[in-house]
């Protein structure tokens, strides 16, 4: 498991070395189970777009803020990642808590993995797409699950889905962090 420092807690090396931003666990178990024909969406962009891209087959990434667009951009170039594995999009748009933001997976189906991060307000509706264009078999990766659990309540509990719930407890005066990884039944 990754050494927790301050770095990790707050996503300063997630950012420069190309990893999403989850609780350190999680990252292990996604690097033990990621291929390279995977096909990935996610809302949120940043080190897990360059991830996907470096260790997948493509990725999707939706992105509600500009400056963090231009931030995943320099990152990719950096890396030296080829353009045509990330779709990186930036989806402006605030309506009501961001629910046209979830829609933008519409297009995507059959996907081995999808990563609910991105705009906080907006998990809920973007989890409540997601689940439908995951394939049997495949992969939903939820960060900050402790917030969609609290959020959504009973709705959260699927049969159709299997969860491993990782969770990191930080130091005296930090918060609770879960990255839940669900796998869909085949």
């Amino acid at each position: 498991m990754a050494k927790i420092t301050d770095d990790v807690l707050y996503g300063r090396a997630a950012l420069k070395l190309g990893e999403p931003w989850i609780t350190p666990g999680s990252l292990e178990h996604l690097k033990s189970i990621v291929q390279p024909g995977w096909k990935v969406f996610e809302w949120g962009s940043g080190g897990s777009t360059a991830f996907w891209a470096r260790h997948c087959a493509f990725v999707v990434s939706i992105e509600h803020n500009l400056e963090w667009v231009q931030r995943t951009f320099e990152l990719l170039k950096r890396l030296d990642v080829p353009r045509h594995k990330a779709q990186l999009q930036w989806w402006p748009g605030k309506d009501d808590k961001f629910k046209s933001y979830a829609t933008a997976i519409q297009p995507y189906r059959n996907l081995d993995l999808v990563f609910v991060d991105g705009e906080a307000s907006s998990r809920g509706h973007c989890l409540n797409y997601a689940l439908s264009h995951v394939k049997p078999g495949g992969y939903l990766l939820l960060d900050n699950s402790n917030w969609l659990k609290r959020d959504l309540g009973e709705q959260w509990e699927r049969t159709d889905y299997v969860e491993k719930d990782l969770k990191w407890i930080g130091q005296s005066g930090t918060f609770d962090w879960w990255t839940s990884i669900l796998r869909k039944r085949e």
